[in-house]
């Protein structure tokens, strides 16, 4: 994996560098970016479930294939192989909703080009948001200390200060910077990063 990311930057030049860096990979790196880093992510749940007997609730993203988001998919029939519950985001009305994801969910694709559940479905209840244990989220970087980039609409950033219990996994393609210069204490870091080479604890 060949590339050498800026050392610090602010968000917009990150977001620009790391897009365009998603769009160079070829379809074999993609591909096997993206396997090994559900394999990865398959064997850390795997252990957390081993080790917390209660059951883990998972929420992951399905990805924004023309962003070359990280793939997923090939994870959803190991998670529900064991048990695992999955819910998957759908934007309605400038917020995110819930969705629980089983493999008979109809999908339809946002005017976003993010694979989503239809309205047939209804979102979790806030009991059921509750018991979510770990989310999955997409990010195009990250620095040394967990702080993340992502595109900007503040969907995640939401849905971490609301649910504060929440493990929040990134999962990206390259490894961390050294700093996000015009993070702020707002911003909530993530606990873990996975890119295909290690998973980081921060």
């Amino acid at each position: 994996m060949k590339i050498d990311p800026p050392y610090s930057a602010e968000k917009a030049e990150l977001r620009d560098y790391f897009s365009n860096a998603r769009r160079a990979l070829s379809d074999d790196q993609y591909r096997q970016y993206s396997q090994e880093i559900c394999r990865q992510l398959l064997s850390y749940l795997i252990d957390l479930k081993s080790e917390q007997p209660s059951a883990i609730h998972l929420h992951l993203f399905l990805p924004i294939e023309a962003q070359r988001e990280v793939d997923l998919r090939p994870l959803l029939p190991h998670l529900w192989q064991y048990n695992i519950r999955v819910a998957v985001p759908r934007v309605k009305q400038g917020a995110l909703e819930h969705i629980p994801l089983t493999a008979e969910t109809k999908l339809k694709t946002s005017r976003w080009g993010i694979p989503e559940p239809t309205e047939d479905y209804s979102p979790l209840t806030e009991e059921e948001i509750n018991s979510i244990t770990t989310v999955i989220t997409p990010l195009l970087t990250c620095d040394i200390k967990g702080h993340r980039v992502g595109y900007g609409g503040g969907f995640y950033d939401q849905f971490f200060k609301t649910y504060p219990h929440l493990i929040k996994i990134g999962v990206g393609f390259f490894p961390p910077i050294e700093k996000i210069l015009d993070s702020y204490p707002g911003d909530i870091p993530i606990d873990y990063y996975l890119y295909p080479k290690e998973l980081i604890r921060f």
